[in-house]
């Protein structure tokens, strides 16, 4: 059994995420990082101290040092990290329900550790095979405050000000303690939702996903802002409306980014995961770039693996050159930038970039049952849609690039008891007979196996 889904450790407290496990991660990460010094984090839900405190305890009877940095985003654990420690940790269930918390674990460069570290962090926690230090060689603590170092590099690297009414959306999360602050030293005119931080997120739920921010696009289009911005509990993530109150598809982002990246580097490899559109391919190879698809949670590996200029699933972005990590700061500090120097509203500069039918629907599927479910499945679809694939892709789940340009992508969720089903069709009618055709096949299978489990 492994103990790292797709993005760290994650789940409910008390049955999977306790401060026994907390300490067990600790005690691991000292015995693997063996001397130097580890950066700690938590987001705001209301067992982060608790897990954090456990995490520390763990590390220091390694015999390595503890760097707090205190409440803050996931981004800022991982610069501290790169600039100051041997390895990071975050406690933070990013958008999952305030009942979840978790653990990631960053390495030196501030990248979330790669499959193989992860690897062999459960190793020694399964075999408990932990390092002890002696009384006189107990590692040591300190705390430090980096928000101001943190918000100052990302202004040197974005280098620019602007005039833009931004409306942000902080859901209550770590965002709240870094956005509105560098876009107001930017020079922005900012106005701010739910930005109290509070671990019950009482403002909105944390996913930043269209149907739990959808009252933006009234505000945003009533008011005159030039755009919108929302952020999730541990601020990895964004989401954006346009100035007409449109809420810009997760896709239609990355192949912004994708592009004027291709258009600087003349071509150059970009990164994405197995769930994003083919409109990433389209407007990135028109520059003469290359996308690579990759699994969900393992940007930093295909990044390594393509040397790429650009990585992004998602709502998440990765800008290599100002860092190896996950970052929607930098992000939103880049995205300002582009619409003043494009010089008009937003809408218009995402405007030419292709529209495809996309749709994303979950099935809840029990834990015990999840990868058994997407396996059948896979069987079951590659015969069904047998003389209309192009390419099979089995990686996160499986993905079929059918003949047409359409595709289809069933995967388990990495972090819930959740099958994820993406269909992306070249119309809208294509695109709803094969999305009836993958949900009902997943949750004909999920009654079927969910019966089997019972019986036996």
């Amino acid at each position: 059994m492994r103990l790292f889904g797709t993005a760290g450790i994650r789940g409910p407290i008390h049955s999977k995420i306790t401060p026994e496990l907390a300490l067990n991660v600790g005690k691991a990460l000292g015995t693997y990082v063996d001397k130097g010094t580890v950066v700690v984090g938590r987001d705001a839900r209301t067992s982060s101290i608790m897990l954090e405190n456990a995490l520390v305890s763990g590390l220091l009877s390694t015999g390595v040092d503890v760097l707090r940095i205190g409440f803050v985003p996931t981004p800022m654990l991982a610069w501290a990290t790169n600039k100051l420690g041997d390895a990071g940790v975050m406690i933070t269930a990013s958008h999952n329900p305030p009942s979840d918390n978790g653990i990631k674990v960053f390495n030196e460069k501030g990248i979330e550790f790669f499959l193989e570290q992860e690897e062999e962090l459960e190793e020694i926690i399964f075999s408990q095979s932990y390092k002890k230090s002696p009384w006189d060689h107990i590692g040591t603590a300190r705390d430090l405050n980096l928000k101001e170092q943190y918000i100052d590099e990302i202004l040197r690297y974005v280098n620019h000000e602007t005039k833009l009414k931004v409306l942000l959306d902080m859901g209550n999360g770590a965002g709240s303690l870094i956005t509105p602050y560098l876009l107001r030293k930017m020079g922005a005119k900012v106005v701010t939702l739910n930005a109290h931080p509070d671990g019950y997120f009482p403002g909105r739920k944390s996913e930043p996903r269209y149907e739990n921010i959808a009252y933006l696009s009234n505000l945003v289009r009533e008011l005159g802002f030039d755009l919108a911005i929302a952020q999730d509990g541990d601020a990895d993530r964004i989401a954006v409306f346009d100035e007409k109150g449109n809420y810009v598809e997760e896709d239609t982002l990355i192949a912004l980014f994708a592009r004027l990246y291709a258009q600087e580097h003349k071509g150059g490899n970009i990164v994405v995961s197995i769930n994003t559109s083919f409109r990433i391919d389209k407007v990135v190879e028109e520059e003469g770039g290359r996308v690579y698809r990759v699994p969900l949670g393992q940007l930093h590996d295909g990044i390594k693996k393509y040397n790429a200029i650009f990585a992004s699933e998602p709502w998440k972005f990765i800008h290599p050159e100002f860092g190896l990590w996950i970052d929607s700061f930098v992000t939103i500090g880049l995205l300002l930038k582009i619409i003043d120097q494009e010089g008009k509203p937003f809408s218009e500069i995402i405007k030419d970039i292709p529209k495809y039918c996309l749709i994303k629907k979950n099935v809840k599927c029990p834990e015990e049952i999840k990868y058994q479910v997407v396996e059948k499945a896979k069987e079951q679809l590659r015969e069904l849609l047998s003389d209309q694939i192009e390419e099979v892709i089995t990686i996160s789940g499986m993905r079929l690039n059918l003949k047409d340009g359409s595709w289809v992508l069933v995967r388990p969720s990495g972090t819930e008891p959740k099958i994820r089903v993406v269909v992306e069709g070249i119309t809208e009618k294509r695109k709803e007979e094969l999305f009836s055709l993958a949900y009902n096949l997943v949750t004909r299978l999920v009654l079927e196996f969910s019966g089997r489990s019972k019986g036996s």
